[in-house]
C-alpha cells in the first residue's frame, strides 16, 4: 500500500524530519482486515496505534447484550485506541464493518522515536487531541433533534449511509432503529 497519503497527513499536522519520518517508515506495519474481524475488546491493551488507509471501523461498548456504538473512523483517519498512551486496558471493542487495510506503528516504537527526538510529541499530542476533538463533534451532534442529527451525519459522514450500517447508525445516533428507519424514509422522499 502506498504510506505517501500517510506521511502527507501527517504534514498536515506537522514538520516530519527525515530521520523521524525514517523511522515511522521503517516500523511501520501494514495489516488487512476482513468485515467483522475484531481488532481490540475491553480487557485488552493497545499496543499500536493505526492509521485507516481504506475501509471502516467502528468502536463500541456491550450494555444489555446490545452494542452502543461509540464512533466510526474511514479512509484517511488516524485510530487512536483508549488509553493507548496510559497502556490500560481497554474498555470497547474495534470492529471492521468492511474490508480494511490499516498501518500500525507499535507503542514501543512511539516512546522510542520520542526519548530520541522530542520534537516528534508534538505529532502524537496533535493526534490525539484530534481524537478528544472528535468526541466532542459527537456530543455536539447527540444535543440536536433527531432529524437534524441524520441530517447532519449524512452530510458530514456520507460513507456510512452507503453500506446497509443501519442498525448500528441507529445506535451512534442515540435512537431506536424503527426511529431512524422513520427518518430515513422521510428523507428519501424529499
Amino acid at each position: 500500500m502506498d504510506k505517501e497519503f500517510f506521511f502527507s497527513k501527517i504534514s498536515e499536522k506537522v514538520f516530519l524530519t527525515a530521520q523521524i519520518r525514517t523511522l515511522i517508515e521503517k516500523n511501520l506495519s501494514t495489516l488487512y482486515f476482513e468485515k467483522h474481524d475484531h481488532l481490540l475488546s475491553p480487557g485488552h491493551v493497545a499496543t499500536e496505534m493505526f492509521y485507516i488507509e481504506e475501509g471502516l471501523v467502528m468502536g463500541h461498548t456491550v450494555r444489555q447484550k446490545q452494542k452502543v456504538v461509540q464512533w466510526f473512523q474511514h479512509n484517511g483517519s488516524f485510530l487512536i485506541p483508549s488509553y493507548f498512551f496510559h497502556q490500560q486496558p481497554a474498555t470497547e471493542y474495534i470492529t471492521f464493518r468492511e474490508p480494511t487495510v490499516i498501518f500500525s506503528l507499535p507503542h514501543t516504537i512511539i516512546q522510542s522515536i520520542n526519548k530520541i527526538h522530542h520534537e516528534s510529541l508534538n505529532l502524537f499530542l496533535l493526534l490525539a487531541e484530534d481524537s478528544i476533538q472528535a468526541g466532542k463533534e459527537r456530543e455536539y451532534m447527540m444535543r440536536m433533534f433527531p432529524e437534524d442529527r441524520y441530517r447532519h451525519l449524512a452530510k458530514t459522514q456520507p460513507y456510512l449511509f452507503t453500506g446497509g450500517h443501519f442498525e448500528f447508525l441507529a445506535s451512534y445516533m442515540n435512537m431506536s432503529r424503527r426511529h431512524f428507519v422513520r427518518i430515513r424514509n422521510r428523507f428519501a422522499k424529499e
